[in-house]
């Protein structure tokens, strides 16, 4: 890396540093009487990562040390000063997380900070949220909450990372990681809607439904459109922005379980996640007419360790299938057993089909095919729901959004072959 290329990524690092304090400050600005806002914010970010710039040229920690000291005594004083009658300890926290962030730039891992940013900006965003959360959730969901966290940091660990059975397709510790993934995802949607209570507006309750359960989603609106026609085009929205979650779900699943697979992955489904979303947001505005009541959705906590446990089975079933059905018939079978598979889950076909890429069983190409059979397969289950549950008048625009979805898939392929 020549000079000129030094500097850029310095700058870069800099300017990242100044994007996490102005999104931390931003939110605390809202605050009137806070002791710091988003020129505090900003500076205190800088600051740091001045810090770690200082550190990582002449490895003086001394210097940072002594900044961070700084930073933690003007907080405090700040804070001690302070009229309001909020002693602020959640700002004087947010502070010092901020200046760690931007030193933290300068470790060689720069996405890690901004991810943390955004993630201490929402907990500090949804302060109310969070605080009736424990009202939210019952008991059986905390239960639950315990046992997703006693499988993710006790379970986990103590599986051995090594294949059993025919073709080698249960590893235990790569199961139990998938299912923790899975599960947090899910679980991550379940919360969301626990504590919103049904009452946070049409999109929320679309895209955290998708987190949690496309299917679920589906019936509850189909069903409860029928008894109130008038629901119908709010039902709809609700059903297409959930499955529009389904490109987000698998493109996660793609960069965590196989990387490799993001650029032949990647086309059709910001294809169809954009030619989808514009159909979406315009039916979401001819649909949004003081529609204020929401049935809410009776979701299964994803957490429950029967659910994990289900998630578990169905994978290892769907990867040895796969396997078998590859071994014998080719790419043929394993397109069968996508189809199939895809009609009720979609999760665990497409992690099957790229543990065996990654095992070099599957060639990325047709993995790939089989993911698309298992989200129109997917799709064609979800539609048969709205035909059989659902109101007349949800047929005509579901059935728009999706084929809107299957054409958008279409051209990114199109586009991505003539590329």
């Amino acid at each position: 890396m020549n000079e000129y290329e030094l500097q850029i990524s310095h700058l870069i690092l800099f300017a990242q540093s100044i994007g996490i304090g102005f999104l931390i400050g931003l939110e605390r600005e809202r605050h009137h009487n806070s002791i710091a806002g988003l020129r505090t914010f900003t500076l205190i970010s800088v600051f740091g990562a001045l810090g770690g710039y200082v550190v990582s040229q002449n490895h003086h920690y001394g210097i940072a040390i002594a900044m961070f000291i700084l930073v933690g005594s003007s907080l405090l004083v700040a804070q001690t000063k302070s009229k309001s009658d909020d002693p602020e300890t959640t700002t004087f926290i947010a502070g010092i997380i901020t200046f760690g962030l931007g030193y933290t730039l300068w470790l060689g891992h720069p996405l890690l900070p901004a991810s943390l940013a955004v993630a201490i900006t929402a907990i500090l965003y949804f302060r109310d949220q969070l605080r009736h959360m424990p009202n939210q959730l019952t008991n059986k969901d905390i239960n639950s909450f315990f046992q997703f966290a006693a499988m993710a940091f006790i379970l986990l660990p103590l599986l051995p990372n090594s294949t059993f059975g025919p073709y080698g397709v249960f590893n235990p510790y790569q199961t139990g990681w998938l299912v923790v993934l899975i599960s947090g995802i899910s679980l991550s949607g379940y919360v969301a809607l626990r504590c919103l209570d049904g009452k946070a507006g049409l999109l929320i309750i679309g895209l955290f439904g998708g987190l949690v359960s496309t299917t679920a989603t589906t019936l509850v609106y189909a069903r409860y459109s029928k008894k109130v026609q008038s629901f119908s085009p709010i039902a709809s929205t609700i059903i297409l922005l959930s499955h529009i979650v389904l490109f987000v779900r698998v493109s996660i699943l793609v960069a965590v379980v196989e990387p490799s697979m993001l650029r032949i992955i990647f086309p059709w489904l910001i294809g169809g996640a954009v030619l989808g979303g514009v159909y979406v947001y315009w039916w979401y505005r001819y649909a949004l007419n003081n529609q204020d009541t929401f049935p809410e959705l009776e979701l299964r906590n994803p957490a429950e360790l029967k659910t994990a446990f289900g998630f578990a089975l169905g994978f290892v079933v769907v990867l040895l299938l796969a396997s078998w059905m590859n071994d014998v018939f080719a790419e043929t079978g394993v397109y069968i057993v996508a189809f199939i598979s895809g009609l009720t889950d979609l999760d665990a076909i497409t992690i099957s089909n790229l543990k065996l890429v990654s095992s070099q069983t599957l060639s990325a190409q047709t993995a790939m095919i089989a993911i698309i059979i298992a989200y129109i397969a997917n799709l064609l289950f979800k539609y048969s729901i709205v035909l059989i549950v659902g109101s007349k008048a949800m047929r005509l625009p579901i059935a728009m959004g999706f084929a809107t979805f299957l054409l958008g898939i279409t051209t990114g392929l199109v586009v991505d072959a003539l590329i």
